[in-house]
């Protein structure tokens, strides 16, 4: 008897010790949830960007505005152009900009829209369409009939996709051989070539109506 008495005194401190033990723990654990989330310090607003102001000369002034460039209050888009009698041109990607007034020096003044800094003078006008141009360079000038051989070069004002096509001389008029090949968007093109005419070979690259210098290959 006096052991069973002894096991159910023991059992009672352990539960007792249990819930006090609980007791203390729940007001730490409410007074954890309680307590209010730490605070992000406050972010500061960004600063605007400051109006730019480019003077192109003859008293007109361009105004860039959010990194716009304005004429007489009107946007200037990126690509468009202005010719009043002042020309103003705005490149592409919106961060040239292009001006000429009347009366002379080298015609085209280049500014940095973000900057209003000037970045100098080119006499050719931003808009002017490149000069259509096709260069041609054979891998060998000297090979085996029906070796095959390669005719690389670049295309200048010639739109991507456009064909190019390997011409030979023969008995003094140009023809067309089936060898030909498109434009890439970087202007280059590449193209296998495979000649049977033995002696010298004179070859040029044709497209629409622009033609490649002369180059030789020799055919043993």
């Amino acid at each position: 008897m006096r052991t069973n008495t002894h096991r159910r005194t023991a059992l009672r401190t352990a539960a007792i010790s249990v819930i006090a033990g609980t007791a203390l723990l729940a007001p730490a654990a409410a007074a954890l949830a309680s307590s209010p989330a730490p605070q992000r310090p406050a972010v500061a607003p960004a600063a605007a960007a400051k109006d730019v102001k480019i003077d192109i000369g003859a008293g007109v002034t361009i105004t860039v505005k959010g990194g716009k460039p304005y004429y007489n209050g009107k946007v200037i888009k990126p690509g468009g152009t202005v010719d009043d009698g002042i020309y103003v041109h705005l490149s592409a990607d919106g961060k040239r900009l292009y001006s000429k007034t009347q009366g002379g020096g080298t015609p085209y003044a280049i500014w940095d829209v973000k900057t209003g800094k000037n970045l100098g003078t080119q006499k050719t006008s931003p808009t002017a369409k490149a000069k259509a141009a096709l260069t041609a360079k054979p891998s060998a000038t000297s090979v085996k009939a029906w070796q095959e051989l390669r005719v690389s070069g670049k295309a200048t004002g010639i739109k991507a996709g456009s064909k190019v096509t390997l011409q030979q001389k023969q008995r003094g008029t140009w023809k067309s051989l089936p060898a030909s090949t498109s434009v890439n968007k970087s202007g280059a093109y590449s193209m296998r070539v495979k000649l049977g005419l033995k002696g010298k070979n004179d070859l040029r690259v044709q497209s629409g109506t622009t033609l490649s210098p002369v180059f030789n290959v020799t055919v043993r």
